[in-house]
């Protein structure tokens, strides 16, 4: 093995990688036969799927931002303000190529952070909801690239709701896997409490995805009345839920005998 391949190996999980193949239960709780696949069962191959159409999403990127170039003036818009007005402008080749580097990172980025997780919490079960995640982050951004291409090749575009129904719909897809993660330190809504208590983790997690999906609708909803102040609505309604479902777990935990006084209080 190569010294690069060590170092590899020692950071740990990798999204592509086989999982375990653990017991898998029936709806009476029965256990039934492990999964013997070589590819590590489905949980393996729910991730490797949705990384390879990641991957996808990236290299389209590229193709994409390559073949607009020739058709885009030499200064395109890369910024818009609250309500929908252009405010930042650059080159077309550092504006348009520059996105598809930001997907390459962020996917890079997404895929190196779980190998640096805490040893004692782990992404192992359920790292097919994790490839999912990165799934629909990356195709957030990539629909703002085709966004931001067609808006420089003159396209009339609602660039506020765009963006925010896109944001609506990765909530929405979002609190949909919110009941599914497992305590760990990559992702979720680690807070002191959540991640002190199994159970306050779970049960914050089963009532704040629902209530993430409902501020994805309602955002989703508000996008396509609220003009102008599409951006602005989705603003609030996603920085109201986050904080409602932070007092909301906070107050959770604080009701829990084993909650600890330095982390409740």
């Amino acid at each position: 093995m190569t010294l690069a391949g060590t170092l590899w190996d020692a950071m740990g999980w990798c999204p592509m990688e086989a999982s375990a193949r653990y017991p898998v239960k029936s709806a009476t709780g029965d256990t039934l036969k492990k999964d013997t696949a070589d590819d590590g069962g489905p949980v393996a191959r729910r991730s490797a799927r949705f990384m390879r159409l990641t991957w996808g999403v990236v290299v389209l990127s590229w193709i994409i931002a390559v073949l607009a170039l020739p058709h885009l003036p030499d200064i395109v818009p890369i910024h818009w303000g609250l309500h929908g007005e252009a405010n930042g402008f650059a080159d077309k080749f550092s504006g348009i190529l520059g996105l598809p580097v930001v997907i390459t990172l962020v996917m890079i980025l997404l895929i190196v952070i779980p190998r640096f997780r805490s040893v004692e919490f782990s992404l192992e079960a359920f790292r097919d909801i994790y490839a999912m995640i990165i799934f629909a982050t990356i195709a957030m951004i990539f629909s703002i690239e085709v966004m931001v291409i067609a808006s420089a090749i003159g396209v009339d575009l609602p660039i506020v709701t765009i963006i925010s129904l896109l944001i609506g719909f990765l909530f929405i897809a979002m609190g949909g896997l919110m009941p599914q993660i497992k305590r760990n330190t990559v992702m979720g809504i680690r807070l002191p409490w959540t991640l002190a208590s199994e159970e306050v983790w779970n049960r914050t997690h089963e009532y704040g995805g629902r209530v993430f999906m409902a501020a994805g609708v309602l955002v989703v909803l508000g996008s396509l009345i609220a003009g102008i102040w599409a951006m602005a609505l989705m603003l609030i309604i996603i920085l109201g839920s986050t904080l409602y479902i932070s007092i909301w777990s906070f107050r959770l935990a604080k009701s829990m005998p084993e909650c600890e006084g330095k982390i409740c209080s």
